[in-house]
């Protein structure tokens, strides 16, 4: 461990085991930033008492017995439930559609400036050896590329909206179903939120 590792992490230390009230800093900041930046080893080497450590990461500490990669994976709350992380990605896409047979007749066809916002956790629900619950890049490319197939087209000439309506319960479900699929090997979607223009929306969660 360097100089400067060890003078920030000392200062963190210090501040998690010694803030106030009246502190610019809390227990709970200096302690997220611990959990994220550096292994409980690490800690013990600086002084850290093992009922701290444990405090931060959710399970007593043995030396030795712990790989890095297990440390970021067991991030915790206060009251030693193992946290969780929410990664939220979006897209937006213009399209038009109509819903066929809606309240008796179909729709004229009509334009929207969609957005879509994806909320995606890791399979555990923490983060990996990198600290990462899921990669934003790839998420948001994969998101951005189911989009496209919609954008500046009629929605009701993709499949499976030339058999179904596309309406925005529709179309939110074929994105979770799609996005699942395409981040399979890196995540989980919660939820998808699909916004039709900037004030009606509608979630769907499998």
């Amino acid at each position: 461990m360097d100089d400067s590792r060890r003078r920030t992490l000392q200062t963190l230390i210090d501040l998690a085991e010694g803030s106030s009230p009246n502190d610019c800093w809390d227990d709970s900041r200096a302690e997220s930033l611990l959990r994220s930046q550096a292994s409980p080893e690490e800690l013990a080497e600086l002084g850290m008492s093992a009922g701290m450590i444990e405090r931060i990461f959710g399970s007593p500490v043995v030396a030795g017995s712990r790989s890095q990669e297990s440390t970021a994976l067991a991030p915790a709350t206060g009251d030693g439930r193992p946290a969780t992380f929410t990664v939220r990605v979006e897209a937006r896409f213009e399209a038009a559609h109509f819903l066929r047979e809606y309240r008796g007749i179909s729709e004229p066809l009509h334009g929207h400036s969609y957005k879509v916002e994806a909320e995606l956790a890791g399979k555990g629900g923490g983060v990996d050896a990198d600290a990462i619950a899921v990669d934003f890049v790839s998420a948001k490319r994969k998101l951005e590329g189911l989009a496209k197939k919609l954008d500046y087209g009629c929605i009701n000439d993709v499949a499976p909206f030339d058999a179904i309506n596309p309406s925005a319960e529709n179309i939110a479900q074929w994105f979770h179903r799609e996005l699942s699929h395409a981040i399979a090997n890196e995540g989980i979607v919660n939820a998808i939120t699909l916004w039709e223009g900037p004030v009606n929306s509608v979630t769907y969660r499998a």
